[in-house]
């Protein structure tokens, strides 16, 4: 069977150049491998308007590749290449690459091609030269890719894409739904920035009418990737022929590649059995003899001009491109390893699942320690998640700065009867704390003996002073578990790709993470009660050595407020009377003075408390949040939770089983490329 406008490639010289063969051979290889999927392809591509026979009825791609082979040797190879819809389907799959067809030399008639065809259709799904109901066929269209090897002495190697012709009028063998998608088809060839477009064009009709070219200019504006070619030239009527000529000198529609003329075999011809030979001969004849057509350039006209002319575009095409085309396959790969690396291993069966999760629990463990010692990436921005230790100490240093600053209920003062600013506020406080203690003596007496203090005073006193701390040390509390809560859910977006496994991992461990929670709350709410609730102790030194500084202190600002000083001689009476102070003066500044040793002891050992009993113990310790996914935890899990939380559904399965196949194409394709000599 004959496709009108298909240029017959046969019969070009000057192309057996060992480099050129063998650059060619390995673009048809990375084309058998489906690499066009995924790299753009050097590539020539033949377009045109449909013409009218049974061929216009073959619906899908067609490549076409000229081999030379020793006298006697010459055959036809068919073959399909899968296109990417057919990939998904692996049976499919295997049946297309399966499909094989040879025809001797001998056999190289219409109808021998016509039956492979028919069979290579049913073999995609869809009608062949021989159906005879199109109207009720499934599928009209594939994207499946007919290659057919031509080898024999007269050949040089050439490989040309050609694609389904353009047609105009729906019919109802051909609907407007056809036209869109053949349309769509031709765009994707001839936007592809390494496609040279072969634009064919029937002498007979007028260029404006013919879309391909409107296509062509759309797709390449400036004509550095459209080659022009004028077929049909002797079916011309005579005086029609200017035109034509404007067009084929590049008068008119100006390409950078220019345009060629060449004359097909007649139906006439091809019943009578005209050999190829005998349509070259006759070609020369046409444009070497016949007016006006002999005014074109010699190097312009013919197969054999035009055969010639491509094998050297598309070498030097494909020379030019092919170090882009290798670093785009290079970098599909890089990025397909890693989609692959970033599913993980297959999760079918519970030792995987259990493997897989064993495996990410002991990447998360490696991840919290260097979190917790400190051991940051020097990528990481300044205030991120993961730099957990730095939020803990951050937020510990604010705990500090707040329970000094807000932790008291009323401002201690010190013996210059000013604002302690070690426990300042910064909007003050509107009862000076004498006022405050002298009120609160008064209404606590009891059967003490006068110029002393009830111990149960100075209790109460305490724990109204230490009112704030439960309320400081709970928003203590929330900020480490909202570290924790952020460095987890940064630590498993980098850890677990898989949104779905993330998401049930986070659930998993949210649960014993909410009870460690109340947990280290319940432990605050001790601590507190501990400090507040009960008697007032310490064996800290500390206490005793402030009490007495505070005291010593008050006693010489007294003799200074006399006027006396080291060397002076000095009345007893005056000195007793300044230094003696009532009894209720006595015990309000005694209250003050042990309230606010005892409230520095007991505070700095609350904040320590606090922060490791229950921010390292619970929040940070062997049953926190941060501890929770270990391995040990993956051992003990039952296998339906393991399914459960790692468990793989088909789409996740379907898209390793995906990259896998383009991991490997991607591979050989390298391993092919490599092979070239440029």
């Amino acid at each position: 069977m004959t496709r009108k406008r298909t240029i017959d490639l046969t019969g070009a010289d000057g192309l057996d150049n060992e480099k050129r063969i063998r650059l060619l051979g390995i673009i048809d290889r990375l084309r058998e491998l489906g690499i066009s999927e995924n790299v753009s392809l050097p590539q020539l591509v033949v377009v045109g308007d449909q013409s009218s026979g049974k061929s216009s009825l073959l619906l899908f791609a067609t490549q076409i590749v000229l081999r030379r082979a020793p006298e006697g040797e010459g055959q036809a190879r068919i073959t399909i290449i899968p296109g990417p819809s057919s990939r998904l389907d692996e049976t499919l799959n295997q049946n297309l690459l399966a499909f094989e067809k040879i025809l001797a030399a001998a056999d190289f008639g219409c109808q021998e091609f016509e039956e492979v065809f028919d069979e290579a259709a049913r073999c995609m799904g869809i009608p062949g030269p021989n159906t005879k109901n199109l109207e009720d066929v499934e599928k009209r269209f594939s994207d499946d890719i007919l290659k057919i090897e031509l080898s024999g002495p007269d050949h040089r190697h050439l490989s040309v894409v050609d694609v389904p012709g353009l047609f105009h009028n729906p019919t109802k063998f051909q609907t407007e739904e056809d036209r869109a998608i053949i349309r769509k088809l031709i765009e994707d060839y001839m936007t592809d920035k390494r496609t040279i477009i072969l634009a064919v064009m029937d002498a007979r009709n007028n260029l404006a009418n013919q879309e391909v070219f409107s296509m062509a200019r759309a797709a390449d504006p400036a004509g550095k990737r459209t080659v022009g070619i004028v077929t049909k030239c002797d079916a011309l009527q005579a005086g029609d022929e200017a035109g034509i000529l404007r067009i084929a000198k590049n008068e008119v529609e100006h390409l950078t590649h220019g345009w060629f003329a060449v004359r097909n075999r007649s139906t006439q011809e091809i019943k009578e059995g005209v050999s190829i030979e005998g349509r070259h001969q006759r070609e020369k004849a046409f444009f070497s003899t016949v007016q006006p057509w002999t005014g074109l350039r010699k190097d312009r006209v013919g197969i054999k001009a035009l055969k010639s002319f491509l094998g050297h575009l598309l070498y030097d095409h494909i020379r030019s491109e092919f170090p882009a085309v290798v670093a785009d396959i290079e970098k599909l790969s890089l990025e397909t390893q890693k989609e692959l690396e970033i599913l993980g291993p297959s999760r079918q069966t519970p030792a995987e699942q259990r493997r897989f999760l064993t495996r990410l629990s002991t990447t998360y463990q490696n991840e919290v320690d260097k979190a917790l010692n400190g051991k940051y990436n020097a990528e990481l921005e300044a205030q991120s998640p993961l730099k957990l230790r730095m939020h803990l100490r951050q937020h510990a240093d604010d705990f500090a700065r707040s329970m000094a600053r807000e932790g008291h209920a009323k401002v201690f003062r010190t013996i210059q009867d000013e604002n302690d600013p070690e426990f300042s506020r910064p909007a003050g406080d509107s009862e000076n704390i004498y006022d405050w203690i002298r009120r609160y003596y008064l209404e606590s007496r009891g059967s003490e003996l006068p110029g002393t203090v009830n111990p149960i005073v100075l209790q109460n006193m305490f724990r109204r002073q230490s009112s704030p701390w439960e309320k400081i040390a709970m928003k203590y509390l929330k900020k480490i578990a909202s570290a924790v809560e952020s460095f987890n859910k940064d630590v498993f977006a980098k850890i677990i790709p898989d949104e779905n496994v993330r998401e049930k991992v986070e659930a998993f461990i949210s649960r014993p993470g909410e009870e460690t929670y109340d947990q280290a709350h319940e432990q605050l709410l001790t601590i507190v009660n501990d400090e507040r609730g009960g008697i007032l102790q310490t064996v800290n030194h500390y206490f005793a050595d402030t009490l007495s500084s505070i005291r010593q202190e008050r006693v010489i600002a007294r003799l200074e407020g006399l006027g006396l000083e080291d060397g002076y001689a000095f009345d007893m009476k005056t000195v007793l009377k300044g230094v003696h102070l009532s009894n209720e003066d006595q015990s309000v500044f005694d209250i003050h003075d042990i309230l606010k040793a005892y409230y520095k002891v007991a505070m700095k050992r609350f904040m320590d408390n606090v922060i490791i009993q229950v921010s390292e113990r619970y929040m940070l310790g062997e049953s926190g949040p941060v501890r929770t996914f270990s391995p040990d935890l993956i051992g003990g899990l039952e296998d339906d939770m393991l399914t459960d939380i790692a468990g793989e559904n088909f789409s996740t399965a379907s898209r390793r089983n995906d990259l896998i196949s383009k991991a490997a194409r991607f591979r050989e394709a390298l391993d092919i490329a490599k092979r070239a000599v440029l």
